[in-house]
């Protein structure tokens, strides 16, 4: 008989764990796939192997370029655009939040990981000040599009708080700041790093 949950939060577990083994975040599936995968790998006559099968297969339609390509147009019919209302705003144009979002949706396209690094020397912290006000404006761009639930979040020592290891790289963390945003529906974060 297959190894399979005794409850639900063990299965979810399971699966998380599973999905960092093969470099693919479960942000990509659907909350209806998810719930499914999760009831597979608690019923004793298919357990864990069928349910790591089923992120598997979601794993590679995701990667299909037929997937790439309705999610291309799916942005490019943005109702709220933008990408293009960004390139013309006259105070969010020449700003980062520009480029984060360049970078969000480029991802997105491509079916990426949802955890996003910005790069670049730590930033000043009035000036990431600056940028969550910023993003709070591109959050009411948004309105209606495909883009939506922008939230930002206040610097953290992420080593002090015990959170410095950058998964199983030996890279560390110190002060870290983060916009996170939905592309439709796939929810992006974005960290930053933060002078201290």
């Amino acid at each position: 008989m297959p190894k399979f949950a005794a409850s639900e939060e063990e299965a979810d577990q399971d699966l998380r764990e599973y999905c960092e083994s093969i470099g693919f975040d479960p942000e990509w599936v659907t909350p209806e796939k998810w719930a499914s995968s999760v009831s597979i790998a608690q019923q004793k006559q298919y357990g864990f192997a069928e349910a790591h099968k089923t992120i598997d297969s979601d794993k590679e339609e995701l990667r299909k370029d037929a997937a790439a390509k309705a999610r291309k147009a799916k942005l490019a019919g943005d109702p709220a655009g933008l990408i293009a209302a960004l390139k013309v705003h006259y105070s969010l144009k020449d700003s980062l939040v520009r480029e984060i979002i360049d970078q969000c949706a480029a991802t997105y396209i491509g079916g990426e990981r949802v955890n996003l690094g910005l790069g670049g020397k730590p930033m000043d912290r009035d000036a990431y000040r600056d940028l969550r006000d910023e993003w709070r404006a591109a959050s009411a761009l948004a309105a209606g599009g495909v883009f939506s639930d922008f939230v930002s979040h206040a610097p953290q020592d992420k080593a002090a708080l015990g959170k410095g290891a950058v998964g199983a790289t030996l890279a560390r963390r110190g002060v870290q700041g983060n916009l996170l945003v939905r592309v439709n529906g796939v929810r992006f974060n974005m960290h930053i790093d933060v002078a201290d």
